[in-house]
């Protein structure tokens, strides 16, 4: 066989030309760890790894979410820890007030006191995470959402929507609540019902918030069929006299369109249950002494912001005045701000529990996401990852190879007939 000169050039300058990519490509594996240099080389794993990469891109996205929801989740749970310790004070101090030594300097600091409480908590409200985003303003996060009015009144701003945040590639979570479902629309009174005293009254008796004995026919009564009732007094208590009750009923300004629903005779600390009969849905407590012509209302419990009552617990202590009916009605401002509080704090409480459910959530979505990260990391390492000491045994016998293939090419290439004539 006949081997030209050229074919020989050709033959050995690609003989070396594979060592050197060969090393090439040992020596990338060696720098990078990864044997997926060249994807052409193992197409089938290359398109594997790819696949391995973008899921866990995914998961990584998700666990950042996860980090975000767990702490915008604690932010909100401690400020709503703040707030209700916040509406504890409150309620001490409308206790501290609510009795019959109280002057009215002491009125006057407690006044003052309820005007700082309602800023705080107007603060609360407007508590920013760390990026700016106002917590309890709904979607509208760069809005701040509570803005206190010269009248004391505390108007919102933002919107009713829950931001969420992905998870998972099916799984979204809150990760806040809205200042108007939190702070906003909360019933006032008992929950059910509310009692409310005239601002004529002059005697000294209050009512308490009462008791639901039937919760779906106070439903019914009180919130279905709108029902009011109005208890008015007559008689006088002077003197061995005798006081009575009479009770009316009706709807919105036909307080008294069905007539007298029920009386009888008024003793300090009766209950007097209505609808009346045996089948009674709600029981209202009084206490005191009252005068002919007062007038109590019972209605069904409406939404009141707990920015409202805060408020009517100032505008009670800034009532000064010091007679018997300004003392009532003071006591019967601070009894019905007494059972708004409760039902505020036990709004809060909920939404506390809820946050916490959350919480438990997102952890646990954390953990399985992070412990299929990493078994999608060991596939891809197992895929991916070089074996050093195989490669650097390659590496050394490809570059012995290449050493060897080019000293034989220099020793060939410098063969001549002429040197042997």
């Amino acid at each position: 066989m006949r081997i030209s000169t050229p074919q020989f050039y050709a033959a050995s300058l690609s003989g070396i030309l594979n060592q050197q990519n060969t090393l090439n490509t040992l020596s990338q594996q060696l720098s990078t760890g990864n044997a997926l240099v060249n994807p052409s080389d193992q197409p089938v794993a290359a398109a594997q790894n790819v696949t391995l990469t973008g899921q866990i891109n995914r998961l990584t996205s998700y666990q950042q979410n996860g980090q975000n929801a767990q702490n915008a989740l604690q932010l909100e749970s401690s400020t709503l820890q703040s707030v209700g310790t916040l509406v504890n004070q409150v309620r001490q101090l409308a206790v501290q007030m609510n009795n019959g030594t109280v002057n009215t300097q002491d009125l006057q600091n407690a006044a003052a006191t309820m005007q700082g409480y309602l800023q705080q908590l107007v603060q609360y409200g407007n508590t920013q995470d760390g990026q700016g985003n106002y917590l309890f303003a709904g979607s509208k996060s760069q809005t701040q959402p509570f803005s206190l009015q010269p009248n004391g009144q505390v108007q919102y701003l933002g919107d009713g929507s829950q931001n969420q945040l992905a998870l998972g590639p099916s799984l979204q979570t809150p990760i806040g609540d809205p200042g108007s479902a939190l702070f906003m629309n909360v019933p006032g009174g008992n929950g059910t019902f509310s009692v409310g005293a005239s601002g004529s009254n002059t005697g000294n008796a209050t009512a308490g918030p009462g008791s639901v004995g039937n919760p779906a026919l106070a439903q019914q009564v009180l919130l279905v069929d709108g029902t009011q009732y109005q208890i008015s007094f007559s008689g006088t208590a002077a003197s061995g006299g005798t006081l009575s009750y009479t009770v009316t009923s009706g709807t919105g300004s036909s307080l008294a369109a069905s007539g007298v629903v029920s009386s009888g005779t008024y003793t300090a600390g009766m209950s007097i249950s209505l609808p009346p009969g045996s089948g009674a849905a709600i029981s209202v407590p009084f206490q005191g002494t009252p005068a002919a012509g007062d007038t109590f209302t019972i209605a069904a419990a409406g939404p009141q912001s707990l920015f409202a009552t805060f408020q009517a617990l100032q505008q009670a202590f800034s009532a000064t005045a010091q007679t018997s009916g300004a003392n009532a009605q003071r006591a019967q401002a601070i009894s019905n701000v007494l059972a708004s509080l409760d039902q505020n704090q036990t709004h809060l409480l909920s939404a506390q529990a809820a946050i916490g459910s959350r919480l438990q959530q997102v952890q646990a979505v954390q953990t399985q996401n992070a412990s299929l990260t990493l078994q999608l990391q060991t596939q891809q390492s197992q895929l991916a990852d070089i074996n050093y000491p195989q490669v650097i045994s390659q590496y050394q016998q490809s570059l012995t190879a290449l050493q060897a293939a080019q000293k034989a090419f220099t020793q060939v290439q410098g063969l001549s007939l002429f040197q042997y004539i």
